[in-house]
């Protein structure tokens, strides 16, 4: 059975030790952990790091929390990314700030064991909604992969079996008739396509979960050898 996923946090703060505070709390439970210090950090550091949270403080020098989930934001491959902001203060209107930026959720900074453990259980119900999410979405997406394969299949293989047959017949045949060998090459021709089409009708009749590929950028495929059951 493959291994659970471990779910990444970036910590956007510029107080290091606060920063070093949740880092040793979060890589404790199991959290792959990176730090950032500053919003252009934090913008940087997403690229590389793709976290699945962030916890993101509100006051920093050079760009402030909410300017950096706003561009966040913008970003669509980090559209499912959950932003949690920290602050040191519980306005509302710096709340409302923060989901109109795009936060998920707003929370004061901890300054003791409790409001740690606070934001802990916060964390934990955010990452584990989306780890539901993302398996709801696996099953649907194999649910539809199996529903497409059962009718390709079907719908396929009954005149795909003819053509394989015939295509035989005539390659055999046609040696003895004196044909050209032009017409026998593409005889063949038509019978190792078929034949090939058999083998991918074949990998999604075994098909057990949806693997993607990008051959070209922007452009998923369904990689079939990934998708399909080993023999």
């Amino acid at each position: 059975m493959a291994e659970a996923e471990v779910s990444k946090i970036l910590v956007v703060d510029d107080d290091r030790e606060y920063c070093r505070l949740l880092d040793q709390c979060f890589s404790g439970l199991g959290y792959a952990v990176q730090l950032a210090h500053s919003g252009p950090e934090a913008l940087e550091m997403i690229g590389i790091f793709k976290p699945d949270l962030m916890l993101l403080d509100v006051v920093m020098p050079g760009a402030d929390g909410f300017s950096v989930c706003r561009e966040i934001r913008g970003l669509p491959e980090f559209g499912e990314t959950v932003i949690i902001m920290l602050t040191s203060q519980g306005e509302v209107e710096d709340k409302i700030r923060g989901i109109d930026s795009g936060a998920n959720d707003y929370v004061v900074k901890p300054s003791g064991l409790g409001e740690l453990f606070e934001v802990v259980a916060r964390v934990n119900r955010f990452l584990e909604t989306r780890r539901e999410y993302r398996r709801r979405m696996e099953e649907e997406k194999y649910i539809t992969l199996r529903g497409a394969a059962n009718t390709v299949c079907h719908e396929i293989n009954n005149p795909l079996t003819t053509i394989v047959g015939q295509a035989r017949f005539l390659a055999k045949l046609l040696p003895e008739q004196g044909s050209t060998p032009e017409m026998q090459e593409a005889v063949e021709s038509i019978l190792q396509a078929a034949q090939r089409i058999q083998g991918i009708t074949h990998q999604l009749g075994r098909a057990i979960r949806v693997v993607t590929t990008e051959p070209v950028p922007g452009i998923k495929m369904i990689d079939l050898s990934a998708s399909s059951r080993k023999e």
